[in-house]
């Protein structure tokens, strides 16, 4: 008979285990927008009666609210993608529980390269450093795809074809990201439009693929 003390497998049904990883993960994410907020802070003003030195002070603060911005766009798709990922899984194992702590903590410091691309979004190197970590998160939402399909971890197996799709959607925004970084030491604007332009080109050749999604069990 297993013993709770060596399980590592963690149904749905369960509740503890498994929601337990559901609600860190949700922390995370919402702690991570907190973060980049918070990072704002407020004008700083030597007159605080003069209207025109606070519309100054509110203006620099413009880099830090782009970096918010930037920051609460991609946490929140971040986000949007894993709980509907989630959605799919009858179980974790450990191996996914431990992939999702290190997804996490890509998450946890993504304000960091959000706010250096708000602040110098002119200059190559601060929209390379982005790309390079939007990229590593979307490698790891692949790493949890495959852990997933190892494990037999989802309500619902997908077959090879959608399973591929799966794989090809996760892995669309690091070659989109990664493809932009050359582009950025031509132009920055470049290449934040093709984060835009690529992701559109991305999103219409996966909805070509034949891949169809499972149908629940009976």
């Amino acid at each position: 008979m297993a013993s709770v003390w060596t399980r590592t497998v963690y149904p749905r049904e369960d509740g503890v285990a498994f929601d337990r990883v559901v609600f860190f993960s949700d922390a995370v994410f919402a702690i991570a927008l907190t973060l980049a907020a918070v990072e704002i802070g407020l004008p700083e003003v030597q007159d605080t009666t003069s209207v025109s030195a606070l519309w100054e002070a509110v203006q620099d603060k413009v880099p830090a609210l782009i970096g918010f911005l930037v920051a609460f766009i991609w946490v929140a798709i971040y986000w949007r993608a894993n709980h509907r990922f989630v959605m799919t899984l009858r179980a974790m194992d450990a191996r996914y529980v431990l992939a999702t702590i290190v997804y996490l903590a890509l998450i946890a410091l993504l304000p960091v390269p959000a706010q250096m691309l708000g602040e110098y979004w002119g200059n190559p190197l601060a929209v390379a450093l982005f790309a390079v970590y939007a990229s590593a998160v979307s490698g790891m939402e692949v790493v949890l795809i495959l852990v997933a399909l190892r494990g037999d971890l989802f309500i619902a197996p997908p077959s090879r074809d959608f399973a591929r799709q799966l794989v090809f959607g996760s892995l669309s925004p690091t070659v989109v990201f990664l493809s932009s970084i050359p582009l950025a030491f031509l132009s920055t604007t470049w290449a934040l439009l093709w984060w835009l332009v690529g992701s559109v080109l991305a999103g219409h050749l996966l909805g070509r693929m034949k891949g169809q999604p499972p149908e629940d069990p009976a």
